[in-house]
This record gives C-alpha cells, sequence and structure tokens, in this order.
C-alpha cells in the first residue's frame, strides 16, 4: 500500500520535467544571480542550494558582483527569477487517521510557486529575496530575505578583509556554509509529512517570524564572524519580513545571534568548523505578548567538509544543538511540567554527484530532551507522546537527478526509529514510530 500508484506520479513528474526542459535553455542557480554573472550555476553551486567557495564569495559580497550598471549605478537588467516544487507526500500508514492530519497525502501538488528578487539593488547593495504561493494552503507569504550591503578593505599584513551589514528575517539564513539550519539538508522538505513534537529555536522555528540587521565578516579567507540582533517581524518596520506568514513565536525585545567560523580552501578540498547560537525571550501565549517570558540559550557547533575534483563531489555536514529552556512563564502557569529543561539536536550528513548530474545522500537525525508531560503529551492520537517525551530519531535516504543544472528531480525516504519518545505506540494509541515513515517525490525547477 505504501508504494501504491507511485508509478503514476513518477510518470507525472517526468512529463513535467519534460516541459521543463523544452522551456529552459540555460544552466542557472537562482536564475537572476546566472544571468548577472554570466555563468551557470556551476560556478557558484556543488549542486544547488550549497555554495562552493566561488558562490561564498559572491554573497558575502552582497550578491553584486557582476551585472552592467547604467549611469546612475543601476543595474541595467532587473533581477528577477522564478521557480516551482511539484512533490507527493506518502505517509507508510494513514489508516483511521483524521485526513486533517495528512492533508494532501499521496496528491500530486505544487507545493510553491515562487518568486525571486536576486542580484544588485544598486552600488554595494544587493539582496535575495524570495516570495512563495503555497499550492497546499493556497495563500502567498514572504520565504526568505536578505538584503545587504557589502565592501571591503585590507587589515592585518595586506590581507583582505571583506565586511558588510545584512537586514533578514531568519537567524543562519546570513550564512555561507551549509551545516548550519537555514542551509543544510535536506533543504527541501515536504509540506504535507507529519513533523516531531521539539524543535530548538535556532533551528528555523523563527523562520519569518523575525526581522534583524547584523554586522559580519571575512577576514584573509579563513575566519568569518556575525553579529545580529533580532525582533518581532508582525510589528513597526520589520513587518515586511513576515509578510502572509503567521507568527507563533513572539519575540520580547531584541534576540542576539552570533556566528563565528575557521575555513580553509586547499584545492579540490574544502573544511569548516563552527559555532553558532543566540539567545530570546519569548511571549508564551502569542495572542497576548505581553507579561512574563520563557528564556532560550542555543549554542551549537557545525562543520563541513567538500571534495570536488573531476567529475566526482563529496560533501559531508554535521550539527550539534544544545538548548538551555528557562520556562519562567510557563511553568508558573502550568503549560510545562519543569521549570527548566533541555533540548539538543544532532544531524550528520555525507553526499555524493557525479558530473553533477547523478547523486544522492544519507542523514541521521536524533533529538532528545528532558521528559515534560505537560509540554509534549498532549493526551491525542497521532501527534501526542504517551510518555512526554521528545526523543525522536531517525534516517533520510536522498535521491537526485539534474537534467539541467537547475532542475532537480528527488527521490527521499524517511525512516524513524523513534518519534515523540518511544518506537512503539508513541502516542498511547497504538501507533508506532514506523507508521510516520515516509516518501517524498519532488521536482524542484528555477528559471
Amino acid at each position: 500500500m505504501f508504494f501504491k500508484n507511485q508509478k503514476a506520479t513518477v510518470a507525472s513528474m517526468a512529463a513535467a520535467a519534460a516541459l521543463a526542459l523544452l522551456s529552459v535553455t540555460d544552466a542557472y542557480a537562482v536564475p537572476s544571480f546566472g544571468r548577472q554573472m554570466g555563468m551557470e550555476c556551476s560556478g557558484c553551486h556543488t549542486v544547488f542550494p550549497e555554495l562552493n567557495s566561488f558562490g561564498r564569495q559572491f554573497k558575502l559580497r552582497g550578491f553584486t558582483l557582476g551585472n552592467a550598471l547604467d549611469d546612475k549605478n543601476f543595474p541595467l537588467n532587473l533581477p528577477v527569477s522564478a521557480g516551482a516544487v511539484i512533490s507527493r507526500t506518502s505517509a507508510k500508514n494513514t489508516a483511521g487517521v483524521d485526513p486533517e492530519v495528512f492533508p494532501r497525502d499521496r496528491d500530486t501538488v505544487l507545493q510553491t510557486a515562487s518568486i525571486y528578487y536576486g542580484g544588485r539593488i544598486a552600488g554595494n547593495f544587493g539582496a535575495m529575496v524570495q516570495y512563495n504561493y503555497s499550492g497546499i494552503e493556497h495563500k502567498s507569504e514572504i520565504e526568505m530575505a536578505d538584503i545587504r550591503y557589502a565592501n571591503s578593505t585590507t587589515f592585518g599584513n595586506g590581507k583582505e578583509l571583506i565586511y558588510g551589514v545584512t537586514v533578514n528575517n531568519n537567524p543562519t539564513i546570513s550564512d555561507i556554509f551549509s551545516s548550519t539550519p537555514m542551509w543544510s539538508f535536506p533543504h527541501l522538505m515536504s509540506e504535507v509529512a507529519l513533523m516531531p513534537n521539539a524543535t530548538t529555536l535556532v533551528d528555523n522555528t523563527l523562520f519569518a517570524q523575525v526581522g534583524g540587521a547584523g554586522v559580519y565578516g571575512f577576514w584573509n579567507n579563513l575566519l568569518y564572524g556575525e553579529l545580529a540582533f533580532y525582533r518581532r517581524a508582525d510589528k513597526g518596520f520589520m513587518r515586511p519580513f513576515s509578510k502572509g506568514v503567521e507568527v507563533e513565536n513572539v519575540v520580547d525585545g531584541y534576540a542576539p545571534y552570533w556566528r563565528f567560523a575557521l575555513t580553509r580552501d586547499s584545492g579540490p578540498h574544502h573544511w569548516t568548523i563552527g559555532t553558532y547560537g543566540m539567545i530570546a525571550d519569548v511571549f508564551p501565549d502569542h495572542d497576548n505578548p505581553s507579561g512574563p517570558t520563557d528564556r532560550f540559550r542555543d549554542i551549537a557547533l557545525d562543520g563541513q567538509y567538500h571534495y570536488d575534483v573531476g567529475g566526482h563531489m563529496v560533501s559531508t555536514h554535521a550539527t550539534w544543538i544544545r538548548e538551555k529552556q528557562d520556562w519562567n512563564a510557563s511553568f508558573p502557569l502550568g503549560t510545562t511540567s519543569n521549570a527548566s529543561a533541555t533540548l539538543k539536536t544532532f544531524r550528520a550528513d555525507v553526499h555524493y554527484f557525479y558530473n553533477r548530474r547523478w547523486g544522492g545522500g544519507v542523514q541521521y537525525f536524533s533529538t532528545w530532551g528532558d521528559t515534560d508531560q505537560m509540554r509534549y503529551n498532549m493526551g491525542e492520537a497521532v501527534m501526542g507522546s504517551a510518555t512526554g517525551s521528545p526523543n525522536t530519531k531517525g534516517w533520510m535516504f536522498d535521491l537526485n537527478y539534474l537534467p539541467l543544472r537547475n532542475i532537480k528531480l528527488g527521490v527521499r525516504y524517511t525512516r524513524y526509529d523513534k518519534f515523540n519518545g518511544e518506537s512503539t505506540n508513541y502516542d498511547g494509541f497504538g501507533r508506532n514510530a514506523r507508521d510516520n515513515n515516509t516518501l517524498f517525490l519532488y521536482g524542484w525547477l528555477l528559471f
């Protein structure tokens, strides 16, 4: 039953890809960047959206390299492009489950249609902004925004220092590496699949719910540093950064975010080790953002290694996040069992691609932390945790084919060894972790 009707789905997605092949003649990543630079996507990417060394430089310099300018220092060509994701998600077992828990399961859908502004705005100012239409929720909203000013100077025996200012709508969105949450595998997620209860705050929980400004620097192609402050994005001048998004985590005041990394390129080898984190005070009720708040302290370590020679590309990434939760508001209200707790996440993946056309990879993921009956045991089938545990772990297996460099066809299988605390009967209603195993088919097009 799990693979029922998958052959028809693969055929329909292949037909969509064939139509795209007839309509796209050049191979660009976010195509406006490629047109701006006059190069294919491989100039900036290993396999999109993962950046190579030049791609990291392009982002650091504010998306402003290339692009002919008029006499007023504005780009001659408007750097606009578009994209679409067609997908089908199939959960292993939906028998007897309310259909609202698995919306559009086993349906082939237009998951998203996107418009991008990607490139120079004027002078040293550039941006990467994405606006989405969801074919599942039938609504439009801002997806990501990273607006930059960048420049460079020399510092320390003539070594180059690239520096800049970024205004964006998610911690880690400004990062140039592929091991922090925003840009790490799996890059593209199903919007239909069931997700576990527990996620740390820095792990994309605040996506498009905050807006912030930060400064960054990259010295001697060796040391990267960034410091930013975020605040709620549904009020004041930050409102465009959450347009169309339902803000469920309202930050009180300003939340600091930091990022530091040591990186080195040596021939076909690239490696990076780093740390990132943030501290945020969040109101327990987003509909009543007043009074006491809960505090979250996230500290993370990450690393990546890339090898690229001939037609062979190997990449590995890992991140570990530890979150200290102080329930200063929720515990007195009786909505958590603990006055304080910890939540941790670890992910590691390895990928291989041949000629940037065929490839795939595997990821191990695990989230674990303190038991909390009030927070995690909702007494609900499928979504709940009978033990009150946030522990979830499993594997992702991903296969890709890129008929063109800006068209990615993928098949992903997610296997859960543990879900919301247990391997068997995790919700107290007889559901097992493996029942949430998911097959995800997708076609990702950029033009």
